[in-house]
């Protein structure tokens, strides 16, 4: 029966309080499920500059009220661990980055600490609301993703410009949109292994994406791709031989495609590239200032750095800039909230942060939100397998069987 009904039969007193705080959560949740989706949607289009909040972004910062609104959800201890050594390594990122910023006197340092306190925020919202509503949420995000990746390969395809070598759609750089369809991949999948998301919905969703991969050519992009795709299809060999069968005659269809060619030209020309090595991607500053390996040394500031590169050019890694910028204290809070996720991580569900990791090997993730959205999916998708939100479904949920 619906919870009004179930409800109902309550006195009038303690009954309508009830029956009113559970209306009231479910309109929350409702509220905040919607953003979700409209945040997922949204997110690609970025109408401001780089570093500057999106629209997407402006909904996610308006929901918190109306998340901490919701009942306090009942966690695991290791996903309870999980978002305290997160907040820990956000408030110590936002402590180094001030520091630096009354050192230096300079405002511009402070910047980082706002984007690790918009994404602990994007985790918090998603957690809330999904461990309290799991199936509707994570289904939300999927289809949301869904319409978004459709959205995007096609608008891509009507406004394809030959003379720009790598595509952006509507991001501000190609390797943003490399990265988002990376991750947009990782997170649909995850919520499709256990949603049971219909075929015709997957097929179409992964092709967009991997065609968005494609047409903006970031080396590590692809490759991560290609890495998600044999990890997701080899527990499965009769969808990775269809996959492959499927391969030939897109080969032989694209084979002469102007696409293709600059596909392969790309991969053929890894490590042959100014921007490959290991010094311009910045990682030289480790052992040229191991003086910041301790405490850290904040993002931003490059003019400290003697090199002419580093003097233009922030840290193009993941884990290089948790270390270098955050020294080891930042390592270890951030490596205590990954080996959490590692510990509620079921069937095989970890994997699917190894290609955004593999990817953070030549580029700085960690400030894209939707890193931080694929976290709070596995955790809300390790709550489902524990079956503890689902009794809280039963409490507080949007309908009642």
């Amino acid at each position: 029966m619906t919870l009004a009904r179930s409800h109902a039969k309550a006195g009038p007193a303690a009954g309508g309080r009830s029956y009113s705080l559970a209306f009231g959560h479910q309109r929350s949740a409702l509220l905040l499920i919607v953003v979700l989706a409209s945040y997922v949607v949204l997110k690609p289009f970025y109408v401001l500059p780089s570093g500057l909040p999106q629209l997407g972004d402006l909904l996610v910062v308006g929901a918190i009220p109306f998340a901490l609104l919701l009942p306090q959800p009942r966690l695991s201890d290791d996903a309870h661990r999980f978002q305290l050594y997160l907040a820990l390594f956000c408030g110590y990122a936002a402590l180094v980055s001030v520091a630096w910023t009354f050192i230096l006197m300079d405002p511009s340092m402070a910047v980082s600490a706002t984007y690790y306190a918009f994404n602990l925020c994007l985790v918090i919202v998603c957690l809330r609301v999904g461990a309290l509503y799991p199936r509707e949420t994570l289904r939300t995000i999927a289809y949301a993703i869904s319409v978004s990746a459709v959205f995007q390969a096609a608008s891509i395809a009507l406004t394809y410009n030959a003379a720009e070598f790598r595509q952006i759609a509507s991001f501000n750089n190609p390797n943003q949109l490399g990265y988002w369809s990376l991750l947009s991949i990782c997170i649909f999948w995850s919520i499709a292994g256990k949603m049971k998301i219909k075929w015709y919905v997957q097929a179409p969703t992964i092709i967009c994406l991997v065609y968005t991969t494609a047409v903006a050519l970031s080396k590590s992009g692809m490759i991560s791709v290609a890495l998600l795709c044999v990890l997701q299809y080899v527990k499965k060999p009769r969808l990775l031989l269809a996959g492959l069968i499927l391969l030939v005659p897109v080969y032989f269809a694209l084979e002469n495609s102007d696409l293709l060619e600059r596909v392969k030209y790309r991969l053929e020309n890894i490590g042959q590239q100014s921007d490959d090595t290991l010094e311009t991607r910045g990682y030289d500053r480790i052992i040229h200032y191991p003086q910041y390996l301790v405490l850290g040394a904040a993002e931003g500031g490059l003019y400290r750095y003697g090199e002419i590169f580093d003097n233009y050019h922030e840290m193009h890694s993941t884990l290089g800039t948790i270390l270098f910028s955050y020294g080891v204290v930042g390592l270890i809070f951030f490596g205590a909230a990954i080996w959490c996720l590692y510990r509620i991580s079921s069937d095989g569900r970890f994997l699917y942060l190894l290609p955004p990791f593999l990817h953070g090997i030549a580029h700085q993730g960690l400030r894209f939100s939707f890193l931080w959205l694929l976290f709070a999916v596995l955790v809300v998708l390790s709550g489902m397998d524990e079956g503890r939100p689902s009794s809280q479904n039963n409490k507080h949920g949007l309908t009642r069987s």
